[in-house]
């Protein structure tokens, strides 16, 4: 059994390490808007981001976290009370900054800028800047931007409209390390820029009563030039509608004549329909009657033939029997037939006469006598014809 004393030491030694070990453990919450950045003493600064979690860190005496705000701020340089801004912005009282233009007037800018740590940075920020980083870092770098980019610009051209979208265009450009500009300097030290903001350019009142005077009168000029352009649109709808008018007329007296010449030509080629067709006619009916005389005449021609035909044939034949008859008589000698024809001749002369002879009367003594001249006729031919 142990002595009091050895009991009572080692509950004081069990204290004493349950103490020591409780002691030892570090609880850290790293909250949701929230990046971390460890440092121990035997490996320095981690190059692990702690992420939004609780940790339990042992032994804790020897681990330390640095806890950095993650979410997007706004870093402001005006002349308003700070006490008007937002919770989550920072700055200085009135810190609106003074910077000369280009061609030497007062600009007096206030401007805002919001940002975000860069995580994959978050560790370079912790070793280079770690507290203060719009004082550090931040603000020293917008003066300087700012002052490079205004001093570039007439007063005129920056204080309101085109020149001043293009001046903070310029400035934020700078800012977010797009261009190779000292501004470059805020991307490379882990800087993020979400937006830049002009809120306001006071100039020197003189100077801003001359620039309203010049606005106006340049408004003045717009307006004129505006009202200009306008009549001219007027005038070129006037004008429009003109020609139109003029086209519609003119598209229609072409119709109407298109339809006149249609017509014209439809009738024309009726006319000629009609005409073709009656010298058609005419043409087949000359040639029909020129046929039918053509055959009336070859017809008419074959008829006269045929009957010239018949009657050398009729003249030929009876030729032919006269000369068959003369040569039936060549026996008798050849005035044999002369004869016979006369003989025939005197009985038909004296066939109505026979009752007016006497009764005793004899025809034989006449034909005698007669036939008897005749051949003395014939005789006496004959000697003609010899002599």
């Amino acid at each position: 059994m142990k002595s009091p004393v050895k009991l009572i030491a080692s509950v004081v030694i069990l204290l004493i390490v349950l103490v020591v070990g409780v002691t030892s453990i570090k609880i850290v919450t790293v909250e949701g808007n929230e990046l971390g950045v460890k440092e121990t003493w035997n490996e320095g600064v981690c190059a692990e981001i702690m992420q939004p979690k609780t940790y339990f860190l042992f032994p804790g005496w020897s681990q330390t976290v640095y806890k950095y705000d993650a979410s997007s701020r706004v870093y402001v340089m005006n002349d308003k009370p700070m006490a008007q801004e937002a919770k989550t912005s920072t700055g200085r009282e009135q810190d609106a900054y003074l910077v000369q233009s280009k061609e030497g007037q007062d600009m007096k800018i206030s401007m805002n800028l919001r940002w975000r740590l860069d995580p994959a940075k978050l560790v370079s920020i912790h070793k280079t800047v770690r507290e203060d980083i719009e004082e550090k870092l931040i603000r020293p770098t917008i003066l300087r931007v700012v002052k490079d980019e205004a001093t570039r610009m007439n007063a005129i051209d920056a204080y309101s409209g085109e020149g001043l979208v293009k001046l903070q265009a310029s400035i934020q450009s700078a800012l977010a390390g797009k261009d190779a500009g000292e501004g470059k300097e805020l991307s490379d030290r882990g800087v993020i820029v979400e937006n830049f903001v002009i809120e306001h350019i006071a100039l020197d009142p003189n100077y801003v009563a001359e620039i309203v005077k010049k606005q106006i009168a340049v408004q003045s000029q717009l307006r004129a030039v505006e009202e200009q352009k306008a009549n001219e649109a007027d005038a070129l709808v006037a004008k429009a509608k003109a020609q139109a008018d003029l086209n519609t007329q003119v598209v229609g007296a072409d119709r109407d004549a298109q339809i006149v010449v249609i017509k014209a030509k439809a009738a024309a080629e009726q006319v000629t329909v009609a005409a073709t067709a009656s010298a058609s006619q005419v043409t087949i009916a000359a040639e029909a009657a020129k046929k039918q005389a053509e055959l009336a005449g070859e017809g008419k021609r074959l008829g006269m033939t045929a009957e010239a035909d018949g009657i050398l044939a009729v003249g030929r034949a009876e030729a032919t029997a006269k000369q068959l008859m003369i040569d039936s008589y060549k026996a008798a000698g050849p005035d044999a037939y002369a004869k016979i024809l006369i003989a025939q001749s005197l009985a038909d002369g004296t066939k109505g006469i026979q009752g007016y002879l006497p009764n005793n009367f004899n025809p034989t003594i006449i034909s005698g006598n007669f036939m008897d001249a005749i051949q003395a006729i014939l005789a006496g031919r004959g000697s003609v014809a010899a002599q």
